[in-house]
C-alpha cells in the first residue's frame, strides 16, 4: 500500500521534550540508498509540506530523496531518489538557499554549482582555475596553484537571501567571499591559516566569521577588516583573529555558530565537543565553556563527525552529531552540552557520520548519512 505523505510541519506542535522522546528510526521507509558512495555532505530542503533530503558523496554524486513518495507510483522503482553527478570529486557541502528553489554544492574539484529545482539541472556558478590563458576571463582565474590545492568547504552568506554570496575555504588556509550578483567579484581572498580550513561559519550578526581546521584552533574574524581582493590569485595576509580557542594541538573537524548566535560548537580530533558561549564577544585566547567527551576518531573509511546545530529553532539551541558506539546512534544535545537522547533503532545499522536537522521549527526531524550512501531519517 502506498504510504500517504506526511507533512513536515505538525498542526499542533508538541513540546520539544515530547518530540525528542518520540523520534524513531524503526520504520523501514525511513532509510534509503541515496548516493552510490560514502556520504560527505547532507541537507534538507526547507519545504514545510514535503520532506526532501539530499546527500553528496565521495565520487561527486548528489542524490535527492523525496522521502514520502516511496510506493506512490508502482511503475517507479527509484524509491523517490533522483541521482545526479555534477562534480568529479568529493561533494564537501550542500546548502539550500532560503526560499528553497536552489541547492548549492561545492567540491574538491574546485567548482561550486547551483541546482535549479524547476529545471532540475546543475550549472557552474564559480570555480577556481590555474593561470592558463584560456581561463583569464573567469572569476577564479589564477586561484588554483597546484595539486595540493583544493576547495574544502563553503557556507552561504545569509545576508544574501537568494544564495548569490558565499564564503569558501581552501586546503591552503585561505578563505574567499564570492559575490555572484551583477558581474561577480571576489570581495576578499584572505590567508587565515597555514593549514587546511575544514569549516567556515558566519555569525548571525553578519560580521564575525569562524574558521577551524588542521591548525587546531577555532578563530573568529571581523570580516569588515579584510582587505578587498583586486586580483583573485593574490590573497591578503596580516589580519589577526579577534579571538582564538585552541584544541590541544589536534585538528578540528568543524566549528559552527548556533542559530541564536549565542554558542559555537567545535568537533575536535582531541575527542571533545567544545561548547563556547558568547565567543564573538570575547578577545584573545578563549576557553571552552563546556567540554563534552566524545569519540571523534572515525578512521579512514568513515567521514568525520561534524556536530550541526538546528538552523532555525528559536526557543532552544540543539545540535546533532553521529557517534561510534553501538547500537549505531545519532546523538541529540541541547545548547548546554547535555545529551538529550541517543537515537537508535532497527533501521539505523551503520555509523551516521554526517547529520543535520530539517529547518522547520514545527516538527523535529533528524537526518544522518553513512559510508555506504544510505540516509536514515528520524522523526
Amino acid at each position: 500500500t502506498a504510504k500517504s505523505p506526511t507533512s513536515v510541519a505538525s498542526v499542533s506542535m508538541a513540546s520539544l521534550s515530547e518530540q525528542v522522546g518520540s523520534l524513531s528510526v524503526e520504520d523501514e521507509n525511513c532509510v534509503s540508498k541515496v548516493v552510490p558512495d560514502r556520504i560527505y555532505s547532507i541537507a534538507c530542503h526547507p519545504s514545510s509540506s514535503s520532506l526532501i533530503v539530499c546527500a553528496g558523496d565521495k565520487q561527486g554524486h548528489v542524490g535527492l530523496w523525496n522521502v514520502d513518495s516511496r510506493g506512490e507510483d508502482e511503475h517507479n522503482d527509484t524509491d523517490g531518489v533522483h541521482l545526479f553527478k555534477p562534480h568529479s570529486r568529493v561533494v564537501t557541502h550542500l546548502e539550500w538557499n532560503r526560499c528553497g528553489n536552489s541547492l548549492i554544492s561545492a567540491s574538491y574539484d574546485g567548482s561550486v554549482r547551483l541546482f535549479d529545482l524547476e529545471s532540475q539541472k546543475f550549472q557552474e556558478i564559480f570555480a577556481t582555475y590555474d593561470d592558463s590563458s584560456e581561463f583569464k576571463t573567469k572569476l577564479g582565474y589564477g586561484v588554483d596553484n597546484g595539486y595540493r590545492y583544493w576547495t574544502q568547504y563553503f557556507c552561504l552568506d545569509h545576508r544574501s537571501a537568494d544564495g548569490k554570496c558565499l564564503f569558501l575555504s581552501t586546503s591552503e588556509g585561505t578563505a574567499m567571499h564570492v559575490d555572484l550578483r551583477s558581474k561577480g567579484q571576489l570581495t576578499f581572498h584572505q590567508k587565515l591559516s597555514e593549514k587546511k580550513i575544514n569549516s567556515l561559519s558566519l555569525h548571525s550578526d553578519g560580521n564575525i566569521l569562524a574558521s577551524a581546521g588542521l591548525d587546531g584552533a577555532v578563530k573568529l574574524w571581523d570580516i569588515r577588516k579584510f582587505k578587498s581582493s583586486k586580483h583573485a590569485s593574490k590573497f591578503a595576509t596580516g589580519c589577526k583573529p579577534i579571538a582564538t580557542q585552541q584544541s590541544g594541538g589536534k585538528s578540528i573537524n568543524s566549528a559552527f555558530f548556533s542559530a541564536s548566535g549565542k554558542s559555537i560548537v567545535s568537533t575536535t580530533q582531541n575527542n571533545y565537543l567544545d561548547l563556547t558561549d558568547d565567543m564573538h564577544k570575547q578577545s584573545g585566547n578563549v576557553k571552552a565553556t563546556k567540554k563534552v567527551r566524545h569519540d571523534n576518531h572515525t578512521g579512514r573509511w568513515l567521514s568525520t563527525f561534524m556536530a550541526q546545530w538546528h538552523p532555525t529553532l528559536s526557543n532552544e539551541d540543539l545540535f546533532v552529531v553521529g557517534c561510534m558506539r553501538r547500537p549505531r546512534t545519532m546523538e541529540l544535545y541541547n545548547g548546554q552540552g547535555s545529551l538529550l537522547r541517543g537515537i537508535h533503532g532497527e533501521q539505523l545499522t551503520a555509523v551516521c557520520s554526517r547529520c543535520c536537522f530539517h529547518p522547520s521549527e514545527g516538527r523535529l526531524i533528524l537526518v544522518g548519512g553513512n559510508s555506504s550512501g544510505r540516509v536514515t531519517v528520524a522523526r
